[in-house]
Parts: C-alpha cells; sequence; structure tokens
C-alpha cells in the first residue's frame, strides 16, 4: 500500500509540477504587462471622455495589447520604410557610448536565438564525465567551430549537460567527437528521464530500476 502510495503521489507530482511552473510564469509575465500597460489605457480611454468605472480593471489587457504592439511593430519593420527606419535606429543606439555594448550584446544573442538551426539539442548524447567510470547524458548543440576547433585541433562536439532539477542551467562540455555516444531517445524522452532522476527511460521503461531492487535483494 505504501509503495503504491509512493508511486501514485510520484507520478502526479511529474504532472502537476511542470503545470503550476507555467502557469506560475505566465500569470506573473501577464501581471506585470498589466501593471505596466494598464494605466497607459486607462488614460487614455478617460482623455476619449468615454465612461469608466473608478475601479475598472481587464485582467490580461496589458498582455493582449503587448503582443498587439509586437504584431504591428513586426509588420512596419519587414517593409521598406521600415527597415530604413529600424537600421537607422539601430545605427543610433550603436552610437551612444554607455548603450552601444548593452543593445549590441542583446541583439546578437536574439539574432543567434531566431538563426538557430532546428536540429540543435535534437540529439541525446551520452559521455564520460567527469571521471572515465562514469556516464552523463547530455544535449548535443552542434560542432565546435572558430577559435575552439582551432584550440582543440580536433573535431569536438558542444554539449550541454543539464543540471537537475532546473534543466535551463548547466554545464557546456567541448568533447571530442569520438568520445560522444549518440542515443536514440528523442529529446523529449531523454529530457523527461533526467526530470526523473532516471525513473523514467525512454518508452516508459522501469527495467533498469527494477534490476537494481532485485540485485539489492
Amino acid at each position: 500500500m505504501g509503495d503504491y502510495f509512493k508511486k501514485s503521489f510520484l507520478a502526479g507530482l511529474l504532472v502537476t509540477v511542470p503545470l503550476a511552473l507555467t502557469y506560475l510564469l505566465f500569470s506573473f509575465l501577464i501581471r506585470k504587462l498589466d501593471h505596466l500597460v494598464a494605466p497607459l489605457v486607462r488614460e487614455i480611454i478617460l482623455k476619449t471622455g468615454a465612461p469608466l468605472p473608478e475601479d475598472f480593471h481587464l485582467p490580461g489587457l496589458g498582455f493582449f495589447i503587448t503582443c498587439l504592439l509586437m504584431c504591428l511593430v513586426g509588420v512596419f519593420a519587414k517593409n521598406y520604410i521600415g527597415i530604413k527606419v529600424v537600421r537607422r535606429g539601430q545605427e543610433l543606439l550603436q552610437s551612444i557610448p554607455f548603450v552601444k555594448p548593452v543593445y549590441t550584446t542583446i541583439k546578437q544573442v536574439v539574432d543567434s536565438i531566431s538563426k538557430v538551426d532546428k536540429r540543435v539539442f535534437e540529439r541525446m548524447v551520452m559521455l564520460r564525465y567527469p571521471h572515465l567510470s562514469t556516464y552523463v547524458m547530455g544535449l548535443a548543440a552542434c560542432d565546435s567551430s572558430g577559435e575552439v576547433l582551432l584550440r582543440t585541433g580536433e573535431n569536438s562536439v558542444n554539449v550541454f549537460v543539464p543540471m537537475l532539477p532546473n534543466v535551463t542551467l548547466g554545464w557546456l562540455l567541448v568533447v571530442p567527437r569520438d568520445q560522444v555516444t549518440v542515443l536514440k531517445m528523442s529529446r523529449e524522452e531523454g529530457i523527461k528521464m533526467l526530470l526523473s532522476f532516471g525513473i523514467f527511460e525512454a518508452g516508459g521503461s522501469k527495467k533498469g530500476n527494477a534490476s537494481i531492487r532485485k540485485e539489492e535483494g
């Protein structure tokens, strides 16, 4: 009975935690955007002379207006005049001494993310780390290039090794290609296995867990 309860609790935890974190993240984002945008919307409506209750508040209005503005900016930035205006604005920002390094860095990160190959992080891999007798799982990002390739002098792979329980944090390892083993499991299966601390394997198998218990018995 106790074992059944623990398994049920773990299964419920694995389902509810991602949902709860997603809800909290979006709730925080919507509240912040409402706090910033809603007062401006209220002032605009009042200036038009339209009647508005004192306690008027529409949840999600700030988030909706922000998304709408982003779409309008995107439409404007894609036409000929918009391209010219955006380019001139970027040149202006890059001419300001204290603004230039911040803006340039953020723009390079955004450009890199938007242009990244969709196949990046699609392969789950395994490699020996930190000792020859142990393995870690990670996601192959891309082949090493540039100065890294010149310094290593051999074909290497950039591997991201997640740090549990927050898989968005971790280490970037530059590993020789012949020391990387590509796994057949998908990225989703690999991340599921990492988040469950190895309890759930690819395909939902729990044979590894059962075999350990058998050996211990």
